[in-house]
């Protein structure tokens, strides 16, 4: 599958329009110094209005794939109960319009936006109450768009809704942007989300009137061994399953990582009776949020590994997080079978992608060449796995539009088309012309 990804708080715009409730993300941008240059979503690249004509964008590209989430708060304004029917029509318009240019969509239901009423009533994430209505609406999302979407994820990242969203003595950097008292606490909300993925997997399985395909997007840590020799690879291996050990693990094999458990024994959440038997659903396939990675190196220490230091001079894609890690996708997907014993399971890119700074030059053309170059390497590094037999089945690049990029606002572009935010004029970047290459020819060009 060669794909884009988006997601509904960053481009839908839309954001009272229609019936839409109000999101964390809404309320969170509005405060003073949450976002960079006090941007919010309110209107992003207005994808609600304009999404005809970003579709034949998707058409012209050559992708036939499509990765998009629903925004809760737009189909269901408080949450639970009353339904809109124009927020669930959109949806209806947009997958009719993907067919009617060939392309297969792909559901996220949940990319951060959580319903501002479920915030209010019992703070989100911080209460087990979150569980049964994300189920509830999974189950709606499954009884209304089953017949036409086939292929779902559950949730975007865990870590970064969660650990980013919830800090132990100061906010969190991500919507509603809380400070908890603890590390359990935190630890309880990322055991909330595990089973909001559980009983989302359960509420699609029963809802949907055809068998859906259904998957999770996690941007878990790969790790690269220095040397690649059976004691470079064993740490790896080690790395991956204890720093992976609170979140993909218990997803993949259904208990957290003993050894993680051992790193967390006084901040443990608390663990009901079938909790990991229902966090721990049958998947179709698993979404790698690959973006860096961490380099390792076998030690005599506790752990028997040693992450390596970023030196401040490393090269980084764009935000100062993004260190230009190619090998970091191999490692992705072979951890997966390697580490996690988990060979069997197949697993596409649902995201890959990095920053421009780049002004569209005289003839209105953006030379985002960084872009191409972090594009091929790490795509160089994913046909590796494909040769070596692991089983890859698709790519999902970030993303289609720049948009608005969470606390950072409009300050950073990831989009292989750029975006005029003032006009809304869409320009297709020197990376578009790349990618469309890389489609009609099926390989690395």
């Amino acid at each position: 599958m060669w794909g884009v990804a988006t997601a509904a708080c960053q481009i839908e715009g839309a954001a009272a329009i229609d019936g839409k409730g109000p999101s964390i993300w809404d309320v969170y941008s509005r405060k003073r110094g949450s976002i960079d240059g006090g941007d919010t979503p309110e209107v992003a690249c207005d994808f609600y209005q304009h999404f005809p004509d970003d579709v034949k964008l998707m058409q012209e590209l050559g992708v036939k794939d499509f990765r998009f989430s629903i925004s809760w708060p737009r189909v269901l304004p408080e949450g639970t109960g009353r339904v809109n029917e124009r927020g669930l029509d959109f949806y209806k318009r947009l997958t009719d319009t993907l067919f009617s240019h060939g392309i297969t969509p792909h559901a996220t239901l949940y990319h951060w936006d959580l319903p501002q009423a479920l915030q209010d009533r019992y703070d989100g994430w911080q209460s087990r109450r979150v569980v049964e209505d994300f189920g509830a609406y999974a189950a709606l999302m499954g009884k209304h768009l089953g017949d036409r979407i086939r292929d779902w994820m559950t949730l975007n990242e865990i870590s970064s809704f969660t650990r980013g969203a919830y800090g132990v003595g100061k906010p969190g950097q991500m919507a509603p942007g809380h400070s908890l008292a603890s590390e359990r606490d935190v630890n309880q909300v990322v055991h909330h989300a595990l089973l909001a993925h559980g009983i989302a997997c359960q509420a699609l399985r029963a809802s949907c009137p055809a068998s859906p395909r259904i998957s999770i997007a996690e941007n878990y840590s790969p790790f690269i061994p220095v040397l690649e020799d059976p004691a470079g690879v064993d740490a790896a291996c080690k790395a991956f399953r204890r720093e992976n050990g609170g979140i993909l693990m218990p997803i993949l094999t259904g208990s957290y990582d003993l050894e993680w458990m051992e790193d967390h024994r006084d901040s443990l959440p608390e663990m009901r009776p079938g909790d990991m038997e229902l966090i721990h659903q049958p998947l179709n396939a698993l979404g790698s949020n690959c973006y860096t990675g961490r380099y390792v190196r076998p030690a005599e220490k506790p752990k028997g590994y040693e992450i390596i230091a970023w030196s401040p001079k490393f090269p980084v894609a764009g935000p100062t997080w993004l260190h230009i890690v190619p090998e970091s996708i191999y490692w992705a997907v072979r951890l997966v079978g390697e580490a996690a014993a988990r060979k069997d399971l197949p697993i596409f890119i649902s995201e890959n992608g990095c920053a421009d700074s780049c002004e569209p030059d005289a003839s209105g053309l953006v030379r985002d060449i960084d872009r191409i170059m972090y594009y091929r390497a790490y795509l160089s590094q994913l046909l590796r796995a494909v040769a070596e037999g692991y089983p890859v089945t698709g790519y999902f690049p970030w993303s289609l539009l720049d948009n608005f990029e969470w606390a950072r606002g409009y300050s950073q572009r990831f989009g292989l088309v750029r975006v005029d935010y003032a006009t809304q004029k869409r320009t297709p970047k020197l990376s578009y012309d790349w990618y469309r290459g890389v489609i009609a020819a099926n390989r690395i060009v």
